[in-house]
């Protein structure tokens, strides 16, 4: 097995990817109702909320990624850190060392799906 990407259900497809492209994800593909976006060998997939019965409890629902962060390894989070707010990304809190052996800090998405910057101590 491969784990290749995940699906964001997204209010604003064209803000999000413009948020994404800041991060360093690469746009694959895009249009009004989803968009492909890939950083080296993972994918994620914007796709604009809709209602139809298939999607609807998923994409509607008020709490996205609830409880849920996407790691992002990088080789120098400090670096990564001064990186995203000097392009106008917020960050929860500056970058932290913690128990577990990494340092890293967190930002959220327009939609409140949390992404975890990290480099391993």
């Amino acid at each position: 097995m491969k784990v290749k990407g995940l699906v964001l259900w997204v209010q604003d497809n064209e803000l999000s990817v413009k948020f994404y492209k800041k991060l360093g994800f690469r746009i694959i593909e895009s249009n009004e109702r989803h968009s492909l976006l890939k950083i080296g060998d993972f994918e994620i997939y914007l796709v604009n909320m809709r209602d139809e019965d298939e999607f609807g409890k998923d994409s509607m629902t008020i709490h996205k990624g609830l409880g849920s962060y996407l790691y992002v390894q990088v080789e120098d989070v400090d670096k990564k850190y001064n990186e995203l707010t000097d392009k106008g990304i917020v960050a929860s809190a500056k970058p932290r060392t913690w128990d577990w052996g990494r340092r890293e800090f967190v930002v959220k998405d327009s939609d409140g799906y949390k992404l975890c910057f990290y480099t391993e101590v």
